[in-house]
């Protein structure tokens, strides 16, 4: 594992949490092209060269040639999803430096919702959400969209328990009485039911929840509709909800920094801004019974419950997986990348740098996943989203071979 991107992404994820606060990562180093103010941040830069990865599946007969864009030139723009960050911002500095010197992806990380409205606006070139557009949002863009997932990772429950250095298990209807306001301490009888044998402190809970529209709090909101009668009927699952109870951090960084400085808090983040923020992470019960702690091997059990039958508009959840995968971590979750299905003529060399640079992207960025705690792209859904990325046309015309 490359100690090179992990440390980057490390250094981000503080200043994320300590400095933006909020939907940003940090803007990164030359020779990127720089970040417009202080809420986004620039995927690409110096980070990364020379770093050798460990190689999980094996892509190297994939076809067309994953080099195809070397001879690119070109600025793309996007913006969306916070918790694509870490693995998007290695990527693109990757594939600057080792593919297609002439390519910056300029990438701002505002959350899901805005990453949306900029697309819906389309004052972006790609979109990126933690949940894919529904019809009705397809249709109010009012052209072919593409919805393309390009990463998994586990929306993790992480708290602050100053003292405690066991591992807390959550049942679904346990988690849902936290964020409904019914089970206010960290001893209730509900928490001490789910963790047997542990003594956990009598001391109050916080709950931290996204204040922005958030794919994050959709994946986690659809697990609670999906495994709590109450929370379904009460609050539902949605981008953004009405919170019952609870204090809100902007972005993944916010809730991060809201957990960090809170203690009793408890928090739902994308596993690697926990692991990165030294934060625990607590086991969740799935429907087989068993309770799992979130990893890349169980967030990979859940991916392979899910995208088994995945449809051919690739619009999929990984919540919630049968109790045919005891192994499964019930709260997964995926990155989308928003795509228009036809640009116009002008945006050509744009959408060409784009496209070469996503081809390479669910190949051999893959290979980048675990280290930063992301599970690659399934297999099985590789050949799926080539043939979607080949669909997309520039004035009609294929962009790819």
């Amino acid at each position: 594992m490359s100690t090179q991107i992990r440390a980057r992404w490390g250094a981000l994820a503080l200043v994320a949490a300590l400095g933006f606060g909020a939907c940003s990562a940090a803007a990164t180093q030359a020779p990127a092209a720089g970040a417009s103010g202080g809420a986004g941040a620039t995927a690409g830069g110096a980070a990364g060269a020379g770093s050798s990865a460990a190689t999980t599946t094996d892509y190297s007969n994939v076809s067309p040639s994953t080099t195809i864009g070397k001879d690119d030139k070109a600025q793309v723009t996007g913006a969306g999803s916070t918790a694509i960050y870490p693995w998007l911002s290695a990527v693109a500095e990757i594939y600057q430096q080792q593919v297609a010197p002439g390519v910056a992806v300029n990438y701002q990380a505002i959350g899901s919702g805005g990453g949306i409205a900029q697309f819906q606006a389309k004052t972006v070139d790609f979109g990126a959400s933690d949940i894919y557009l529904s019809d009705q949002q397809e249709q109010q863009i009012g052209v072919p969209v593409l919805n393309i997932p390009m990463i998994h990772w586990a929306a993790a429950m992480t708290y602050n328990l100053p003292g405690f250095t066991g591992e807390v298990r959550f049942s679904p209807d346990t988690i849902a009485g936290i964020y409904l306001g019914k089970i206010t301490k960290w001893n209730d009888p509900a928490l001490a039911a789910d963790n047997s044998g542990v003594t956990l402190p009598d001391l109050p809970i916080t709950v931290v929840h996204r204040s922005d529209g958030s794919g994050t709090t959709m994946n986690f909101t659809s697990f609670l509709a999906d495994t709590s009668a109450a929370w379904k009927s009460q609050v539902g699952a949605g981008l953004s909800v009405n919170w019952p109870v609870g204090a809100g951090g902007k972005g993944s960084a916010g809730v991060t920094a809201l957990v960090q400085q809170t203690p009793g808090a408890i928090g739902y983040v994308e596993l690697s801004y926990a692991l990165q923020n030294k934060l625990p992470v607590g086991l969740v019960k799935n429907a087989a019974g068993t309770f799992v702690k979130p990893t890349l091997a169980s967030t990979t059990d859940a991916v392979a419950a899910a995208v088994a039958n995945a449809p051919a508009d690739l619009r999929f959840l990984v919540v919630n997986p049968p109790a045919s995968h005891p192994n499964a971590y019930p709260i997964g979750a995926s990155t989308w990348v928003l795509l228009y299905k036809d640009y116009p003529a002008s945006k050509a060399t744009e959408v060409k740098a784009m496209v070469d640079f996503l081809w390479w992207a669910i190949h051999n960025g893959q290979t980048y996943a675990a280290q930063v705690d992301y599970s690659a792209m399934a297999p099985d859904l590789v050949t799926k989203v080539e043939a979607a990325l080949k669909s997309v046309t520039v004035g009609g015309q294929p962009v790819l071979p």
